[in-house]
């Protein structure tokens, strides 16, 4: 009989290996499992067989399955610039701001945000923990006030994701760790304590040295009813986690006039950051508007992305998806 392999996640490098083929699920190592916690049992197995690293060829036929529409960080990149430069925004005019997660795998080199603060300058940081903008009215308003004159204001909000090397959804592998990790750990953590039994939100939550958790678990909460008839329940916890920092985004922007004081317009990207292994993340969006300092909004999406995709299948309910898709700016 061959000998047995222990499939190892490929964090972010790129050896060359020829002539492999992927296991089955069944046949796949520890490793190849979601939501993975145990790294001294893993480190064990690793010592029993030889470690092969699988090419890129080995990665799930479809790893955006339960994220349709989703495309790489450069294509967002250039699709944003294109659609906006034809509306007058420049470098030299627009300042960028982000409302994504503090995990340190949504600023690695030459993925979205990366790129988007090489392609406009400066950025301001909106977000927090899973990308809610924890900054609020007082961070939105500086913001908008270190515009240029009669400037343009460009956000981009999205909770994360990870997606294994196996395709799982809410873990991926790291750079230099040998089990799988959460991503998102805030959204993955908050899923889990509401899923015990005995938990009472909200009068369990108020941690003043955990607040951003604390708020993730009180909003998350009430959006969970019906993760049970969803294909996959993380794929559905990032939906909800999207529609509440798409909530917070939008509201934050009405109740915050002082904005336009300085800014002619402003133009929103909202969706779901996806992280995978090897600067090969990718970005599904879900919301593209501009809105006038006259109160013009204006839909980008559909010229930009095409046609949004068919999420009812993914969130086991038609009604939940004007929750994630619905809604769009506004003045005040």
């Amino acid at each position: 009989s061959q000998p047995s392999l222990t499939i190892a996640a490929a964090g972010r490098s790129r050896p060359l290996q020829m002539g492999l083929e992927p296991p089955s699920r069944s046949q796949a190592s520890p490793l190849m499992q979601p939501h993975l916690s145990r790294r001294s049992a893993l480190a064990g197995a690793l010592c029993l067989a030889p470690t092969l690293i699988l090419p890129d060829s080995a990665i799930a036929a479809d790893p955006f399955k339960y994220f349709p529409g989703a495309r790489t960080s450069a294509e967002i990149d250039d699709a944003i610039f294109g659609a906006l430069e034809m509306r007058g925004y420049t470098k030299s005019n627009t300042l960028f701001a982000h409302s994504v997660c503090s995990d340190e795998v949504n600023f690695a080199e030459k993925e979205l945000i990366d790129l988007l603060r090489k392609r406009w300058g400066e950025s301001f940081t909106l977000g927090g923990l899973a990308g809610v903008p924890f900054a609020g009215k007082a961070g939105l308003s500086a913001y908008a006030h270190h515009v240029p004159d009669e400037g343009k204001l460009l956000i981009v909000f999205a909770p994360h994701v990870g997606v294994g090397y196996d395709g799982s959804v809410g873990a991926i592998e790291r750079a230099g760790v040998v089990a799988g990790s959460s991503a998102c750990g805030a959204a993955v953590g908050a899923y889990k304590t509401l899923s015990k039994p005995g938990v009472n939100p909200p009068s369990d939550f108020g941690d003043m040295n955990d607040l951003q958790f604390d708020y993730i678990k009180m909003k998350l909460n009430p959006k969970l009813s019906g993760v049970k008839a969803a294909p996959n329940d993380m794929a559905f916890v990032t939906y909800q986690m999207y529609a509440m920092v798409k909530e917070a985004m939008l509201a934050q922007i009405a109740a915050s006039p002082g904005i336009w004081d300085d800014c002619s317009e402003l133009a929103v990207l909202g969706g779901v950051q996806i992280n995978r292994y090897k600067n090969k993340d990718a970005f599904q969006p879900l919301m593209f508007q501009t809105l006038t300092k006259a109160g013009k909004r204006t839909d980008l999406y559909p010229s930009t992305f095409g046609k949004m995709p068919e999420l009812a299948p993914l969130l086991g309910d038609a009604s939940k998806v004007e929750p994630v898709v619905g809604g769009g700016l506004a003045l005040a």
